[in-house]
């Protein structure tokens, strides 16, 4: 199927996907982690503290995601998606009144629930399902709101921030989400009365069975291979999000260069995640999932032996190699390992470890710049562990290039 016809037959999922990935930036550490210094300064936090505050509630997201998550198999999708909107919607503005520590947690916590996890998952399963030969450039599409909420919103947040404040700037966040939750029900109303018919996709249910127990999927050797290099890439990246500012201070970087270098973070994201897509079609998703934490790598051996003014832009622009292939490649590769029919339970389980992986790291690497362990020493670190990651990935089966084999 050319990509015309993809966007023809499929645009309307393609479309909600996208705006669900787009509008998901609200929770996402790279949004939050902008107002970090601002809001350590407010509530007398170092960064070990805010840190901790801010994996605890990460930790406590990404728990409860797994049973939220796989709720998407037995619902309409929109409605999910208005959920977690209405939500996410309340946790912003919850945030610029938080009176203390506790309802700061709080608020953090339903952000990451409703914004990082509902949204991106409702964002990715809404073209997930599609078959092969297309669910590639389908998630590929979708998965773009991801580095365009990137690419769009570090420098809108911060003009906000230096003007208004920033709770005044997630104020303005609040009422943006509610402005196109509106906008979206009333956009897919006129829509239908154009085609009354329903995309099986924004509802399509999984069979009465209750599926694959989750101790069952946690034994399986195929999910525990994919473990590692599937939460490589979300545990690091929120590290250098959440202490983006931080990193920027040792390295003596201006927070226009920052912002500049994080666009070109999202417009190489977008680039690889159209690739990616099309990649995934012609040669399946598991070959893929060997090379996808390369970016990263080179990224953070450049960060930890370099030193120059054109440094944020090599070190965030190969983040984006890796990043425009991770929700792609993740979703693609559990749906041919595992099959559609219960994709909601098994990948909400995964991005539950996800979570609980990205929890762990604002709050260690926090403590350990308190300790006063070097930049250079953890990202050499992370390199060591993301080789070994790539390397177990090598064992996983590729059902699709099987298919393919000659009888």
């Amino acid at each position: 199927m050319k990509f015309h016809e993809l966007l023809m037959r499929h645009g309307r999922m393609i479309g909600l996907g996208f705006a669900l990935t787009f509008l998901s930036s609200f929770g996402q550490t790279f949004f939050i982690s902008l107002s970090g210094p601002d809001i350590r300064a407010a509530f007398g936090l170092t960064h070990g503290a805010f840190g901790s505050i801010y994996s605890l509630a990460t930790l406590s997201s990404g728990l409860l995601m797994i049973w939220v998550g796989s709720v998407i198999d037995r619902v309409d999708i929109r409605l999910y998606a208005t959920t977690a909107m209405l939500g996410l919607a309340a946790a912003a503005l919850s945030l610029s009144l938080a009176p203390n520590v506790i309802v700061l947690g709080l608020s953090l916590f339903a952000l990451r629930l409703f914004g990082q996890g509902m949204l991106s998952h409702a964002g990715v399963m809404s073209t997930a399902r599609l078959g092969e030969g297309v669910r590639g450039r389908a998630l590929g599409v979708a998965a773009l709101g991801f580095p365009a909420g990137e690419a769009f919103f570090p420098a809108v947040a911060i003009a906000l921030i230096t003007a208004i404040g920033w709770t005044g700037a997630w104020r303005t966040a609040s009422v943006t989400i509610i402005v196109a939750l509106c906008l979206g029900w009333l956009l897919g109303f006129a829509i239908r009365r154009k085609d009354p018919s329903v995309d099986e996709a924004a509802h399509r249910k999984a069979s009465s069975e209750a599926g694959p127990r989750w101790k069952d999927i946690l034994r399986d050797w195929r999910f525990l291979a994919l473990v590692p290099t599937m939460i490589g890439y979300p545990a690091i990246m929120t590290a250098y999000f959440f202490h983006q500012r931080f990193i920027a201070e040792v390295k003596g970087w201006s927070l226009e260069l920052l912002a500049s270098s994080i666009t070109l973070f999202a417009l190489v994201s977008v680039v690889v995640a159209m690739t990616a897509g099309t990649f995934i079609d012609r040669f399946g998703a598991v070959r893929l999932s060997h090379f996808y934490l390369a970016g990263m790598t080179a990224a953070s051996l450049v960060l930890a032996t370099f030193d120059a003014p054109f440094l944020p832009l090599v070190f965030f622009g190969l983040i984006g190699l890796t990043s425009g292939c991770t929700n792609v490649v993740i979703a693609a590769v559990l749906a041919e390992l595992f099959g559609t029919t219960h994709l909601g339970k098994i990948r909400a389980l995964a991005g539950a470890i996800m979570v609980v992986a990205s929890a762990a790291t604002p709050g260690a690497i926090g403590l350990l710049f308190d300790a006063g362990i070097s930049l250079e020493a953890i990202c050499l670190g992370f390199v060591a562990y993301m080789l070994a990651a790539a390397a177990i990935t090598f064992v996983l089966p590729n059902p699709r290039a099987e298919r393919l084999q000659p009888l």
